[in-house]
């Protein structure tokens, strides 16, 4: 998945979330309001309407008989007032009604304001609780702490004291408000948020996705940028137009670019650097001369643990220490009677035994080799660089018949030497193991120098590692 899209999509994740969070703690904030908005309603009708009832009328109805007596229809007009002066606004009141306990530890319904049908209590009818704690005290004004269910549905009641002429409580007077009622207005601000967040999560999309192109925007020309110095065009350079992060890194992408246009130039100017006798050692003249066989021995070098100092110093210094690394090389190489084939990266590949034929040439290429390395440790040791890995260099030598042609090398056939050096090479990949050579190589050193053999599974033929001090490497 590409990082745009993974930004787009983990930006919409955050928003969602933090809004679904927010519609969370607000709905429970709104909720636990209502609840509270709702007791305190319910609790200031029953308690301000409780006092206004005539205890002593209440007293007098005992009987089911009574039911639509001018004593009932008296108590239950004024419930009816109160009922009705509440009835409107957004939590109107359902139902109210006066109770007693009886001698039973069940409660009756004495009056009730609701008008004759099957939601009527009668007077004597038994009051329903489904738990202890819903029942109502006698003495004190309570409302209920949570919704309370009975057969004419869910409710919140609040209850107050109905006392006589004397201050005794004779009755309690009730009052409910529909839980649905409440419900339906805790939904509506439920949809309400609902769509406050899908429009919260539609700008944050659209931002989300301005801000993932505005981001990823450096990284694609980046990327643009690295694939162009892959397929070689050194020449190519990043267009800083920021001072934050990625405006640092185009810098630093830049200055790479500069180090390695300057190092492919360098290359350029040292790939055809060769002693002047051996200049003009590339095949020609007619093709009907006769071709002959001839040993030459191949040096392949890598300087290993260099690239790190790409990050670590500019591009001009990077570029004079490997024009002083290449020009020590050279010289190293020329003295030991070898010549340059060519350099690649920091690799240095040469001949031995190009010229003539040389009955010592590989142990002039070993000589060389050792002779490489020690100039590089001095090199290092003047440079006074600190570095987290050592550099050194890993030599791979191997010898080998190739074609000659009236005196000039086939290097057709040479490179197929330089191929397998190079493989050998790859096994000098710590500071152990620096200079291997092959078993041609090997057989006519005639034990001049210490050899131990290389377990590789890699290669077709024997490598032994010459075992030479080695210098000290930083």
């Amino acid at each position: 998945m590409p990082f745009r899209v993974k930004l787009q999509t983990l930006l919409v994740l955050l928003v969602g979330i933090s809004c679904g969070l927010l519609l969370w703690l607000s709905l429970r904030k709104a909720n636990h309001l209502a609840f509270e908005l709702i007791q305190e309603k319910v609790l200031s009708v029953a308690v301000s309407a409780a006092p206004r009832v005539d205890g002593e009328l209440v007293r007098e109805l005992v009987s089911p008989d009574q039911d639509g007596s001018e004593v009932y229809n008296q108590v239950r007009d004024y419930l009816r007032e109160v009922r009705d002066a509440n009835n409107t606004g957004a939590l109107p009141i359902r139902f109210i009604y006066i109770m007693r306990p009886l001698p039973s530890g069940d409660w009756e319904y004495v009056v009730d304001a609701e008008e004759d049908g099957e939601d009527k209590s009668y007077l004597g009818d038994v009051v329903e609780f489904h738990f202890e704690h819903e029942k109502p005290d006698l003495n004190s004004a309570r409302v209920d702490e949570q919704y309370a269910k009975d057969s004419f549905g869910t409710w919140l009641s609040a209850f107050a004291p109905v006392l006589d002429s004397y201050g005794e409580p004779v009755a309690v007077l009730g009052v409910d408000i529909k839980a649905s009622r409440i419900q339906e207005l805790l939904g509506n601000l439920l949809v309400g948020d609902l769509i406050a967040m899908l429009i919260a999560l539609g700008l944050a999309s659209a931002l989300a996705a301005w801000l993932s192109r505005k981001v990823t925007r450096p990284l694609t020309e980046l990327r643009d940028f690295v694939r162009s110095v892959g397929a070689g065009d050194f020449t190519s350079r990043l267009k800083v137009s920021s001072n934050d992060e990625f405006g640092e890194l185009a810098r630093a992408v830049n200055q790479m670019a500069d180090g390695l246009e300057e190092r492919e130039s360098l290359k350029g100017a040292l790939v055809h650097y060769v002693r002047s006798q051996a200049a003009d050692r590339k095949v020609g003249g007619d093709s009907s001369e006769e071709m002959e066989e001839s040993r030459v021995t191949v040096l392949v070098a890598e300087l290993c643990g260099f690239s790190q100092l790409s990050s670590m110093l500019g591009s001009e210094r990077v570029f004079a220490l490997l024009n002083e690394y290449f020009s020590t090389m050279i010289d190293t190489v020329l003295r030991h009677r070898g010549s340059l084939e060519k350099s690649a990266d920091e690799s240095v590949i040469a001949v031995f035994g190009s010229e003539n034929e040389d009955q010592h040439q590989e142990r002039h290429a070993i000589e060389a080799a050792l002779a490489m390395q020690h100039a590089l440790a001095k090199l290092i040791r003047a440079w006074k660089i600190q570095t987290n890995k050592p550099i050194f260099l890993g030599i791979g030598i191997h010898s080998g018949k190739v074609l000659r042609r009236d005196g000039r090398l086939d290097f057709d056939s040479v490179h197929d030497l330089e191929r397998v050096a190079g493989e050998m090479k790859k096994t000098t990949t710590n500071e152990r193991r620096q200079l291997v050579v092959s078993d041609q190589t090997a057989e006519n050193l005639h034990h001049v120098f210490p050899l131990e053999a290389v377990e590789d599974d890699t290669l077709d033929f024997a490598v032994f590692e010459v075992d030479m001090p080695q210098p000290a490497f930083r």
